[in-house]
């Protein structure tokens, strides 16, 4: 055996350890497996864990109708829809990854209910009943987001208001979507603890997990194109926000530690007329109404009349 064949033989067996390492990593941050879920009674010993459980259980009873929708690439796209007596007011929300719908809106999916809103509860792509088996933390769920727009101004009529809403993933899937040229009907969107960019909540993950997040930015870049056809860095929920004509509402909890508060500050001073943030003291990831649900529905009540009344002035 010459030299060169060597030499080859070599070079084939790194580029296939390199492959075999990408798609470790696009396993591990990019892949869902839609056969195997996480069931959505699968929560830690948390303070709120029992409760979430109990209030999820609680939404899964409430009546709901299976709709469907064609994504822009062909996937379909899968959610619940809750009638609700209010003709005009549309609220469509988006959960986070690896979440479901019924866990992450069993809090303030259930009071739009109440309100009698109508509501729609998005199973996100690549997940539930939802196909795609990558998920792209926001870069293609954005257009989703679009997609689920057009549903409701087809199946409720043109002059509904909707609201979007977004929780962890979702959330920064709500900010990116508002650079798109969305409908006059999309009147708010409503954030909580969102992201600033799919590579900076990654690269947080990772660091908390003790990996070199710098080092394996490039890996996990290469990953997401090689495996999932997925840009990361294509764009940010910063730069999309920069474009909105829509108004924006942001709760985040001081004390997150996988989405740190400084990433919706990015998010707020890329466009800090159209986005109003707000902290809640105490609350970790994804529980601000938990930690303090009065405040929480102040802001929230308190932005909408704003957004309506600003509306009406117009």
């Amino acid at each position: 055996m010459n030299d060169m064949k060597v030499i080859l033989i070599i070079l084939l067996i790194l580029i296939l350890i390199f492959l075999i390492g990408e798609y470790y990593i696009y396993l591990r941050i990019f892949k869902n497996n839609r056969k195997k879920p996480l069931p959505e009674g699968h929560f830690g010993d948390g303070e709120f864990d029992q409760k979430i459980k109990e209030m999820t259980e609680a939404l899964d009873e409430i009546p709901c109708e299976r709709i469907r929708a064609t994504a822009y690439d062909g996937l379909r796209l899968c959610a619940r829809y809750y009638e609700g007596t209010d003709p005009v007011n549309v609220d469509i929300c988006f959960h986070g990854y690896k979440g479901s719908a019924t866990r992450d809106y069993c809090a303030i999916g259930k009071y739009l209910i109440d309100k009698g809103h109508q509501v729609i509860l998005v199973h996100e792509r690549a997940h539930s009943k939802s196909e795609g088996r990558t998920i792209c933390y926001g870069i293609k769920e954005r257009y989703d987001v679009l997609t689920w727009v057009n549903y409701a101004i087809r199946r409720f009529g043109e002059n509904i208001r909707i609201n979007i809403y977004g929780i962890s993933m979702g959330g920064a899937t709500v900010l990116m979507a508002s650079g798109l040229d969305l409908p006059d009907n999309v009147t708010a969107i409503l954030a909580d603890c969102p992201y600033s960019s799919a590579q900076d909540v990654i690269n947080n993950t990772a660091h908390d997990m003790g990996l070199p997040d710098k080092a394996l930015s490039p890996f996990i870049y290469l990953a997401g194109l090689i495996y999932g056809s997925v840009n990361i860095k294509k764009t940010t929920a910063a730069e999309e926000v920069k474009k909105t004509k829509v108004p924006i509402l942001i709760i985040h909890g001081d004390a997150d530690t996988l989405v740190p508060p400084y990433m919706s500050e990015e998010v707020e001073k890329a466009n800090p007329d159209m986005v109003e943030r707000h902290l809640i003291k105490g609350a970790d990831h994804g529980i601000s109404y938990m930690v303090d649900k009065k405040r929480y529905l102040e802001i929230v009540e308190a932005f909408l009349a704003r957004v309506n009344a600003q509306e009406k002035a117009e």
